[in-house]
């Protein structure tokens, strides 16, 4: 944004409009930007929400990329102090993409009419001793993603750890902002709700036109899948497993524990009330490889839930695997087991 004498809660001074890096303040000697922090003087929207703006967003990012967004630092340069680089607060949980009309009444609002950022004022935050940063501070102090340089036209993407680190150092020099020290200690808690709502989301939308009841939906799944996380992934091959495939294989097997039998052990668990035996299928080489055919019934044994647990959490290994066999070595027993095969 274009620097404010007034901590972007009034009007900018003459000499801001005139020293501004955009042209388009130096020309029309304004800056849409003045009210950003006004939330605490200024009249909020009917539905509760301030509106500001950023330069940076005149073009909307990529929807896919910025759906996750839950926090957009501003950013200033200082030219009073050599042109150093400020971050100057933020919107949390903020709406854009789009162009949002002041329509509360203030008398500067027919002058700032208007931005593309919206936040509820508990969830901006300005900060009376800004954040300097520099390339060579953000890639010593993990301020950007590993190998970025601060954006000299648009924005900067961040992931998590970035944000908690930014905030975490923007503490440490407003130690009395009681409600930027509110933010940071719940911080934590907002990003294990996004990541468990984005993970919800991209499964379900992974398998809302697919299915696990048939060879055909299984290779749309494991095509989706190369785009997802660790996290969705596995949520894929656990829809798999309890799919018709998963039905299928059990029933290839005789719903019998396969290392079980193959260590001359009782294959067999508990009865379950229609008659059939209780067992597991699991997915021997780890679905997160993403290679061909990890979600199909080639990878597919079936197991007691004992060696099921073992299988993910023990002293087990896959040792060797063809295309008729898998080869394991479990509590240093080396056992053979036949690939299933639909007949």
């Amino acid at each position: 944004m274009s620097w404010n004498s007034n901590k972007w809660a009034g009007d900018p001074s003459k000499e801001d409009l005139g020293r501004s890096k955009y042209t388009y303040v130096q020309n029309k000697l304004h800056t849409h930007e003045s009210l950003n922090f006004g939330h605490e003087i200024y009249p909020s929207e009917e539905d509760g929400y301030y509106i500001g703006y950023t330069p940076m967003l005149r073009k909307p990012p990529a929807f896919d990329k910025s759906s996750s967004v839950k926090i957009i630092f501003l950013s200033s340069s200082d030219y009073k102090n050599s042109n150093r680089k400020l971050i100057i607060g933020f919107y949390g949980n903020p709406e854009f993409g789009q162009e949002f009309p002041r329509l509360s009444k203030h008398r500067l609002f027919r002058k700032y009419d208007g931005g593309n950022i919206k936040a509820l004022p508990e969830d901006i935050i300005y900060f009376d001793k800004p954040l300097v940063i520099s390339n060579e501070s953000v890639a010593k102090e993990g301020l950007l993603p590993e190998g970025k340089l601060i954006s000299q036209r648009g924005f900067n993407y961040l992931n998590s750890d970035n944000v908690y680190t930014i905030l975490l150092q923007a503490q440490s020099l407003n130690q009395q902002n009681h409600k930027l020290n509110a933010y940071v200690k719940n911080y934590p808690i907002r990003v294990a709700e996004t990541k468990e709502q984005a993970t919800s989301e991209d499964y379900y939308n992974a398998i809302s036109d697919a299915d696990a009841d048939t060879l055909k939906g299984i290779l749309e799944l494991e095509k989706k899948m190369a785009k997802q996380t660790p996290e969705v992934r596995q949520r894929i091959a656990s829809f798999i497993e309890r799919g018709a495939i998963s039905s299928k294989v059990k029933k290839l097997t005789g719903y019998k524990c396969l290392i079980c039998d193959s260590l001359k052990e009782n294959p067999y668990s508990f009865k379950k009330p229609n008659g059939d035996f209780y067992i597991e299928t699991h997915h021997v080489e780890q679905v997160s490889t993403l290679n061909k055919g990890v979600l199909g019934i080639n990878n597919l044994i079936t197991v007691c839930a004992n060696h099921h647990r073992q299988l993910h959490y023990g002293d087990s290994l896959l040792v060797e695997r063809t295309a008729t066999s898998f080869k394991f070595k479990i509590d240093g027993k080396t056992i053979k087991i036949d690939a299933i095969k639909i007949p």
